[in-house]
């Protein structure tokens, strides 16, 4: 379906329910309606490990649209959901485990500072990053628990700290390039502080 309206540059228009054409010649926005079912599909292809309600954030479906549209695709084997009591989150068909685990902690806060900390400094103590974080100890301990037990950063016992540093860099890095690459824009600025997404 399309539709054609005046172009006017105060216009504003939600980017993953319309696609955009205009014409010059014109003066015309072409708006074509897109499947509602493609537009989740992409917001997850290009956000893999998103939660659920972040895709309804982004694209604004609601809640039980959302939901038809989601298992729709589970079904037709484009998704693959991962359920918790919690949280939804949502992968594209056919991605590797550990990429998929990766993508998963680069979407929390907490655990996605560790691991762009970690790819920036290498290797850091238990004390560094709860420096960085900003956040207490029991808070740092259980987060860098969790990414060692899902074999996402190493563990070298020392004296008077432990030190961290990331299992695989090189994969860490292909993955934040090729889906977030903010994160690889502040790394390269010698920031540290994420964007949140």
């Amino acid at each position: 379906m399309r539709h054609y309206i005046k172009f006017n540059e105060g216009y504003k228009i939600q980017k993953y329910q319309l696609r955009i054409k205009y014409c010059k010649y014109w003066k015309f926005l072409v708006v074509e309606r897109l499947d509602r079912s493609k537009i989740v599909l992409e917001v997850i292809e290009k956000n893999p490990g998103i939660r659920f309600n972040e895709i309804m954030r982004i694209t604004d479906i609601r809640n039980g649209t959302l939901s038809h549209y989601v298992k729709k695709l589970e079904d037709n084997g484009n998704i693959e959901l991962e359920r918790t009591p919690r949280v939804t989150r949502a992968y594209p068909a056919g991605i590797a485990r550990q990429e998929a685990t990766i993508c998963k902690y680069l979407t929390i806060p907490t655990q996605r500072k560790i691991i762009t900390y970690l790819l920036k400094s290498k290797v850091a103590t238990s004390g560094q990053i709860r420096e960085h974080l900003k956040k207490s100890p029991s808070v740092v301990s259980v987060n860098l628990s969790e990414l060692f037990r899902e074999k996402i950063i190493n563990k070298k016992y020392d004296i008077p700290s432990n030190k961290y540093s990331l299992k695989n860099s090189s994969e860490i890095k292909g993955i934040i390039n090729e889906y977030y690459p903010n994160l690889i824009d502040k790394l390269s600025e010698n920031t540290i502080e994420m964007l949140d997404f």
